[in-house]
């Protein structure tokens, strides 16, 4: 896991930035995860994964917050579980039926990210009692190399936080403008964790949509149009990324609806990089109202960005 290049690098030259940023890029794809709510496929006896994997989230951050872990370790144990679910594994299986099954997963999710990226684990019975019993040790220790197998053993890929560290170290400002963009960043990409729709996108396409929306929200007064137009570029030519897309669009979108919804704050965007907010037009209401439960929205959600980005 990469610290903040702010608090160990600040004088890092550009040259190495691209060359770390595109080696992020590349590894990336060998951590990519898909949609693992197949409308097609529903059957009616699979739990909420949807519900499950919101609760589970919100209690990953909890135990980290209580621990006093880094938070970025929680997005890499939800990263685990989301990947792992992807999988042909029997117990990825069954945690589609078995709510209990599927805590498990997620409980031993954090177990594996604290191991690897923690100066000090989480032992194995503290995470069983974590659970008040529900999931014994020897549970949550034979599921470990479970899900390492699972995932070939893939553990160390590259987060959103990371890509944000590193392309904000491409624009150069007064420290107190700097400081904002990385903390609204960072609580965007944290947001994205919990968000199910973002699941199928890969973690750059996320890192840049949170950017662009905190470098939008900076007064006018604080950075100039023409630094603002540099570090745009900057930010497409290290990605490959192309910023006016219709996908960096959505996510843009969702990241600061999320982000209001979370903090009762709004991000206001000055325009420079404008987003459409492209809802579709009113349906039939019959039909509307057969497909209009939470868990068919958030499955159309998840599809719908995951065919833009195929």
């Amino acid at each position: 896991m990469t610290a903040n290049p702010q608090q160990h690098s600040s004088c890092m030259m550009q040259e190495d930035i691209y060359g770390l940023l595109a080696a992020m890029l590349q590894k990336e794809g060998d951590y990519l995860c898909q949609n693992y709510l197949d409308t097609d496929s529903a059957d009616d006896t699979e739990i909420d994964v949807d519900t499950c994997r919101s609760k589970m989230c919100q209690w990953i951050y909890q135990v980290v917050d209580c621990t006093r872990l880094q938070r970025e370790t929680a997005a890499v144990a939800v990263s685990y579980l989301d990947r792992f679910m992807c999988t042909t594994s029997s117990s990825a299986y069954k945690a589609r039926y078995d709510r209990k099954e599927y805590q498990l997963v997620a409980l031993t999710s954090l177990y594996i990210a604290t191991k690897i990226f923690e100066p000090f684990a989480l032992d194995a019975s503290l995470v069983s009692k974590l659970s008040r019993g529900l999931h014994t040790t020897e549970e949550i220790i034979a599921l470990e190399y479970e899900i390492l197998t699972a995932l070939r053993w893939r553990v160390n890929g590259p987060t959103s936080f990371q890509f944000v560290n590193y392309l904000l170290e491409l624009l150069t400002c007064e420290d107190k403008t700097k400081t904002l963009l990385y903390e609204r960043s960072h609580f965007q990409t944290e947001l994205s964790t919990g968000d199910y729709t973002l699941i199928p996108l890969r973690r750059s396409v996320i890192a840049v949509a949170s950017v662009l929306n905190s470098l939008e929200c900076l007064p006018k007064d604080s950075l100039s149009l023409n630094e603002r137009i540099r570090f745009a570029e900057a930010i497409s030519m290290a990605t490959g990324v192309d910023i006016f897309s219709p996908v960096i669009n959505t996510v843009r979108i969702r990241l600061l609806e999320s982000y209001t919804q979370s903090s009762g704050y709004s991000l206001e965007q000055v325009g420079f990089l404008p987003i459409v907010d492209s809802k579709p037009p009113a349906t039939n209401t019959k039909s509307a109202d057969i497909d209009s439960s939470p868990g068919c929205v958030m499955k159309e959600r998840a599809i719908s960005i995951e065919q833009s980005i195929s």
